[in-house]
């Protein structure tokens, strides 16, 4: 909470300098471990409400002790964990009635409300709970990048039977040689034999993978199928093979960029519909 009002005085400070809008912010510090969990994981204990509503007397005391009472006003939100999260193999399910207690909570605080972290995978009626029982901000990040990189092994898969001379899972290939070049960003985080490290670096829900796509190999491998694919109309039975999330009528219209981005749209949609209501 110190370090939060040191943060909040110096945002503040800038935000006055600059005669701009006053920041808004969120507190807490229930937060997951970066990248997600590294193990598979059973079950997940929701904030208690007591632990909850001590976070945010502590964080009052000593924003007014540092003279930002004013600046506590406005205070949005309170970082919290409802019982979601992602391992590297599998994810637990939001369930509504776990965390009763931490949403009768903001029954005391009416101008909070809950962030959740950790909300990628969840279905949208999870979703849609969330937001309802006072968790309107969710937060994701591998759910997104998981669902480009599952796009971009679709494309590399009707590349290899549809173009000739591009090559059998090329990018795929491409992004192993990238990933063992320079294991830094998924060594410590996946475990096991050979194998089980192989379909983790190029499968797992932490999707550590997402720290390479800028790598100037990925790049040229990723540029390199998009090249070979524009223009070129896929058919709806090989988007049905190897992409059947995405409608099919996409492949027809020969843009590989159109497809990417419908991937990671869908997801996006899961959240805009719960934060609508569902």
């Amino acid at each position: 909470a110190t370090r939060a009002a040191r943060l909040a005085k110096a945002a503040e400070k800038a935000a006055r300098a600059k005669d701009g809008a006053l920041p808004l912010y969120i507190i807490g510090t229930e937060v997951p471990v970066p990248g997600g969990a590294d193990h598979a994981l059973s079950d997940l204990k929701p904030t208690e409400a007591a632990a909850a509503r001590r976070t945010i007397e502590i964080h009052r005391e000593i924003f007014a002790r540092e003279g930002l009472g004013e600046a506590f006003g406005r205070v949005i939100a309170l970082v919290v964990q409802p019982g979601v999260e992602f391992g590297s193999e599998n994810v637990i399910a939001y369930k509504p009635e776990a965390p009763k207690a931490l949403t009768a909570l903001l029954d005391e605080q009416p101008s909070l409300v809950y962030e959740a972290h950790s909300t990628d995978y969840q279905s949208r009626a999870a979703l849609t709970a969330l937001v309802a029982n006072g968790f309107p901000i969710l937060k994701v990040g591998p759910g997104l990048t998981f669902a480009l990189r599952e796009a971009l092994y679709g494309l590399d898969l009707i590349a290899a039977e549809m173009v000739p001379g591009y090559g059998e899972r090329s990018l795929a290939r491409a992004m192993e040689r990238v990933m063992l070049a320079a294991p830094g960003h998924w060594r410590s985080h996946y475990h096991g034999g050979e194998t089980s490290l192989y379909l983790q670096r190029h499968y797992s829900y932490s999707d550590r993978i997402r720290y390479y796509w800028s790598n100037p190999a990925a790049s040229v491998a990723v540029g390199r199928l998009r090249e070979v694919l524009t223009g070129v109309g896929i058919p709806e039975t090989l988007m049905r093979q190897f992409l059947p999330t995405l409608p099919a009528g996409l492949g027809p219209a020969s843009d590989p960029e159109a497809i990417l981005l419908a991937a990671v749209d869908a997801v996006l949609a899961d959240y805009e519909a719960a934060c609508r209501g569902g």
